[in-house]
């Protein structure tokens, strides 16, 4: 890992960490930050720092009165404590050799104009000369679920680390993306909640996920980029997939921004050429945002535009044939010799063409679905498939056979459900968590599939444009 992204490493595997403005009351953040870690399972040293409790235990850790008292090196401090305390506990951490600090709290350029600034200018001035990296202010902190490292009080997520690194502007938005991907079984690996970026930006997170051998896709949630020019080079100098979502794309959204984390927005015209440029995909709304992730997480590439649709119901076979061919996807008839192969084995009323719609048979024998999806995969005409599974009581049937034939061809397969999210279906939700370990995307509805593929494959041209 090189110098600049090594820097990065105490913020994300830290032995020690320190509490700042920690709390014996279980409703304050103080407290919640430590409860997280022990039950997160992190298993670093934990400091509690707060002179009112030197001396006594907040859930079985030693408090001290300051960060100066710590009988240990600190490698991360959280600080819980008002805009006001915060320059005096950082000069503090920087005495004590604090290699990365965490400001939670608002109020600094975002709300106080010139003061608010000035303050910034302070923290940047701190960390340039301790060496510290400062995340913030105004922001929600860092996971990283390797280790049970989670500063999130709010986000409901599984202890189960991912492939997907996530770098937000928005704090909120960090934790519903870490909560969707608890819901739909593609977990993240990392996630920093970038705040108002006095000292430490987007690109030194962006360099560091590029660097991290666990991330293999990195998601962003951007308001504005500080330093435009090293923005691409990095984005340039990777092939691993990076999906945005550009906040301020409009006039009102622009000002939201800059009151939002004190962000400069930039013309959506130069974004939109910047991404063309370096090979960013593009999220145009949050949900998207979390499907194209999970897409460019699957390891397998399409080797063209031609897809294959399997359905049992015919309403989601005629939706994903639009779909696709407004993406720019093509649908194209299976060989003679495979279509020879489907009607040996499906009602004469089925249709073999493509779409292979394959009726109620399916009910009455789901090994259909596996020799059908098998036939498409082998199919030389197709590069990928949209499947759309039957009934509730098969999902996880149907499940386990797409994974076992996406592992013998190598060929992307993505499921198309019925069912939303979210309603409280069993069979679902195994196959959601089934399918998210072997790393096929899943989706409601065939539109959502379609535009996965469609992302697949942009994603493997940029792939081969980088490595030409």
């Amino acid at each position: 890992m090189s110098n600049a992204a090594g820097r990065l490493k105490p913020l994300f595997y830290p032995n020690t960490i320190a509490v700042i403005g920690a709390s014996d009351n279980p409703v304050k953040l103080g407290y919640l930050y430590i409860k997280n870690l022990v039950e997160g399972g992190y298993k670093g040293t934990i400091y509690p720092i707060n002179p009112k409790l030197a001396g006594k235990e907040v859930l079985g850790f030693k408090s001290y009165a300051s960060i100066l008292d710590v009988p240990d090196e600190v490698d991360l401090a959280l600080i819980a404590v008002s805009a006001r305390l915060t320059l005096n506990v950082l000069k503090e951490c920087g005495k004590k050799g604090v290699k990365a600090a965490i400001i939670f709290a608002a109020g600094f350029a975002e709300s106080m104009g010139d003061e608010g600034k000035k303050m910034e200018a302070e923290i940047r001035r701190i960390a340039e000369e301790t060496g510290m990296v400062i995340v913030g202010p105004n922001c929600l902190g860092v996971v990283n679920l390797s280790i049970g490292l989670n500063t999130l009080v709010e986000a409901v997520m599984l202890k189960e680390a991912g492939k997907i690194a996530f770098i937000s502007h928005s704090g909120s938005l960090m934790e519903s993306f870490l909560t969707t991907s608890s819901e739909r079984g593609f977990y993240i690996s990392k996630a920093i909640s970038t705040g108002n970026e006095a000292a430490t930006t987007l690109n030194d997170y962006l360099e560091y996920f590029i660097e991290d051998p666990e991330t293999n896709v990195i998601a962003m949630y951007i308001e504005a980029v500080k330093d435009g020019r090293r923005f691409m080079e990095l984005c340039r100098s990777t092939t691993k997939p990076l999906v945005a979502l550009k906040a301020g794309r409009t006039e009102a959204g622009k000002t939201a921004a800059k009151s939002h984390t004190a962000s400069l927005v930039g013309s959506i015209e130069v974004w939109n050429a910047v991404c063309r440029q370096v090979g960013i995909i593009q999220a145009r709304t949050f949900e998207e945002l979390y499907d194209l992730a999970m897409a460019l997480a699957c390891p397998l590439r399409p080797k063209g535009n031609r897809v294959g649709i399997i359905s049992a119901p015919g309403g989601p076979a005629v939706i994903a044939t639009d779909a696709c061919e407004e993406l720019g996807l093509k649908i194209p008839r299976l060989t003679s010799s495979n279509m020879e192969k489907l009607k040996s084995i499906l009602p004469s009323f089925a249709s073999v063409i493509n779409p292979v719609d394959i009726t109620a048979s399916a009910l009455e024998d789901i090994d259909v679905y596996r020799k059908v999806l098998e036939i498409l995969c082998s199919d030389p005409n197709i590069d990928s498939v949209i499947v759309t599974p039957p009934l509730i009581e098969y999902l996880v049937k149907v499940s386990s056979i797409v994974i076992d034939v996406v592992e013998q061809y190598q060929k992307p397969v993505v499921i198309s459900w019925a069912i939303p999210f979210g309603v409280g279906v069993k069979e679902l939700e195994e196959s959601v968590k089934l399918l998210g370990k072997k790393l096929i995307p899943n989706y409601f509805m065939p539109e959502r599939a379609a535009k996965a593929i469609a992302a697949l494959l942009a994603q493997a041209k940029i792939e081969e444009k980088k490595r030409s």
